[in-house]
């Protein structure tokens, strides 16, 4: 076949051929000239070797040929298969795709009656043999695409190791743009090198505190809250405007604050499905580490143990831990975002969360396990009510508070002495593990280092390291306990001014008002009532107040439970309720019952349903009208959802129901 010149048939319309022209660069970096030089060649082609008139399409593009769900590849499939189009004419194969599915664009070609050309692959779909042509071609520009790859890799890694390539720095280190008109002794558009980056000294103070804030046990989120209120800048890099929780982790993660720099601690795969890139964790033997001490914010021994013990505590909230512990971890974002007392109250029936939602109500809390068919709590309860009364609760029992019984402080002092000393011998006892392992682990770098048995060597040593980190933080955790002679022994007047203070300070739907009621409330559940004869079913809230989380309070851990039970009665008492004792004074009384309902200013019938529940409450010996529900069959008539195919009621393995007495 010569691509020299080559025999065109008539055009399909009998008039004029219609061709499809198809260009494509790369990537931004590519000169958008060059599609113009495609357009220009695949021309000089046409002049060639067409005799007649034509009219010429473009599909012109700029995206990866890896990508298989491009609109211009299917464009360019649709125009095809139309069958309108006399000839398909770009300048290669791999402007249209350098993956080897083309070939099947190119079949579609044929079934269509459609010629395709490529002019430097010369290919043809007219001669017969273009099949062997094209898969040679498809898979030559798809290793190409490989081997590119390979060689950009191994220049970073090479510019890296050298301290050469430095590419965007976390907030509080500058990296100097350098200007060959500003500096004309540097080499042209040089970029900054490891060596000439440099810490922002007005930052060290902030990373200090920021690692002080972490080991309290603060959030990223209340961290972003505290740089953003100091207008501590996030870096000239950041797309973001304002810290946020998400970035301070990415900063406290990142390893440059003890010094050390890292490369390839995620790649980029293609899903072979589309062609498109997605970044996942690199194999170890990618990660690449260059010790930069000048850029050390925090010291590698503080860094190791802060961190360590931020993977420990967060743990429990990585995706993929929710069937370990389905009643008290959240899929998607942190609990220090959700408005409380929403992620803390629980349902009194099967032990799972109230989430927003309720009913479509973003404002109305409802049980997480009816919205799965497993609960038959379906009442919902909004949540600024239950937040407002729950608090107003604990601001009266703390305000009021009686005084502390004449034994209870020889109780504390007695066990602040017994805690001091069983937390020294704890001490003495992690500080011998520690001396053990340091010096097992320094025999084990000597036998490494001599030669031996080394993957087994190191196996030793990874678990011996563990082992010391582990300790490391123990030994932190029991330095940081207040359980000394110093510690705070308060009367009740205390808490009750400690308690003025917080709830004259902080409003209900501040995240610091919803931080302290987190710790401050235990066994916090929603129970759900009905009245006797009855009706709505409604809700009471019953939680405990755990003094010794209250702020400024520090109790030894071995006293008996300083808790004070509340209970928050949400329910809406209907008429027969609220003018039941009126009632049956006035019928006492020798009044009628519709003297009584004239006098109360109420119908007749609701003087009549009163004297009813009077005598129901009355037969059944309770003072109370409303009743616990404690079964399915007390809630159907009140619920539907109930009724439905799919519904079992199954509450968290081990839960019991919460009984109010």
């Amino acid at each position: 076949m010569s691509f020299g010149r080559i025999e065109v048939p008539p055009p399909k319309n009998g008039r004029r051929y219609k061709i499809l022209l198809v260009v494509r660069i790369s990537t931004p970096n590519q000169k958008k000239q060059s599609l113009d030089d495609q357009v220009a060649l695949s021309k000089g082609w046409t002049d060639r070797n067409l005799d007649g008139p034509y009219d010429l399409d473009v599909i012109s593009s700029q995206s990866s040929g890896e990508i298989l769900d491009r609109e211009e590849l299917f464009r360019i499939q649709e125009c095809i298969e139309s069958g309108i189009y006399d000839l398909v004419l770009t300048e290669d194969l791999g402007r249209i795709a350098r993956r080897i599915q083309v070939l099947t664009l190119l079949e579609l070609a044929e079934d269509s009656s459609t010629r395709v050309v490529t002019i430097n692959d010369r290919i043809d779909t007219f001669d017969p043999s273009w099949k062997q042509n094209a898969v040679f071609a498809a898979i030559r520009h798809e290793t190409s695409n490989d081997d590119t790859s390979k060689r950009i890799q191994r220049s970073l890694r090479n510019r890296f190791q050298i301290g050469l390539m430095v590419r965007i720095l976390p907030a509080g280190y500058i990296k100097p743009h350098l200007e060959s008109h500003l500096e004309p002794h540097l080499e042209p558009h040089r970029k900054a090198t490891e060596a000439e980056c440099y810490k922002d000294p007005s930052a060290e103070p902030i990373f200090d505190e920021m690692f002080n804030r972490l080991e309290e046990g603060q959030t990223f989120s209340q961290i972003a809250d505290w740089l953003n209120a100091i207008s501590f800048p996030v870096g000239s890099a950041s797309r973001q405007k304002q810290w946020t929780g998400r970035k301070v982790a990415q900063t406290v993660y990142n390893p440059i604050l003890k010094g050390l720099r890292e490369q390839n601690r995620k790649v980029a795969i293609r899903v072979n499905k589309t062609g498109r890139r997605k970044c996942v964790a690199a194999p170890d033997d990618m990660l690449l580490q260059r010790e930069a001490p000048h850029l050390a914010f925090i010291e590698p021994e503080r860094y190791d143990r802060v961190i360590s013990m931020l993977r420990e505590r967060n743990a429990p909230y990585r995706k993929g831990i929710a069937a370990a512990n389905p009643g008290g971890v959240r899929k998607r974002g942190t609990r220090n975002d959700s408005q409380w007392p929403s992620q803390h109250v629980l349902c009194g029936v099967c032990g799972r969360n109230f989430v927003l939602g309720g009913h479509g109500d973003k404002h109305r809390l409802m049980c997480d396990g009816v919205r799965k068919y497993k609960c038959f709590n379906a009442l919902t309860v909004d949540r600024v009510e239950l937040a407002t009364k729950s608090a107003a609760i604990v601001a009266d029992k703390l305000i009021n508070l009686p005084d502390f019984e004449p034994g209870l402080f020889k109780a504390i002092e007695s066990e602040l002495d017994f805690d001091a000393q069983s937390r020294d011998r704890e001490i003495k006892r992690l500080e011998m593990d520690r001396s053990r392992l340091r010096e097992q682990i320094k025999n084990l770098v000597d036998a490494i280092a001599i030669g031996g048995q080394i993957v087994s060597l190191l196996e030793r040593l990874h678990s011996s390291e563990s082992e010391l980190r582990i300790i490391d933080l123990e030994i932190l955790q029991f330095a940081k306990r207040q359980v000394t002679s110093s510690a705070i022994i308060p009367n009740a007047e205390v808490i009750r001014c400690l308690a003025r203070q917080i709830f004259g300070e902080l409003a209900v739907d501040s995240r610091e008002f919803g931080d302290l009621m987190r710790r401050l409330l235990k066994n916090f559940f929603i129970v759900p009532f009905r009245l006797i004869d009855g009706g709505h079913i409604e809700a009471r809230v019953r939680f405990d107040i755990d003094l010794a989380e209250l702020n400024g309070v520090n109790f030894p851990s071995g006293l008996p439970s300083m808790t004070i039970p509340c209970t928050v009665d949400l329910t809406k008492s209907p008429q027969r309720v609220t003018y039941r004792e009126a009632v049956m004074r006035l019928r006492s009384e020798g009044m009628t019952e519709r003297q009584t309902a004239s006098k109360l200013v109420i119908t007749h019938t609701a003087a009549q349903d009163a004297a009813r529940l009077d005598r129901l409450m009355a037969k059944a010996g309770i003072a109370d009208p409303w009743m616990q529900v404690i079964s399915v069959e007390q809630c159907l008539e009140s619920f539907k959802r109930l009724r439905h195919p799919r519904f079992k009621f199954e509450p968290l393995l081990g839960f019991e129901q919460v009984i109010l007495r």
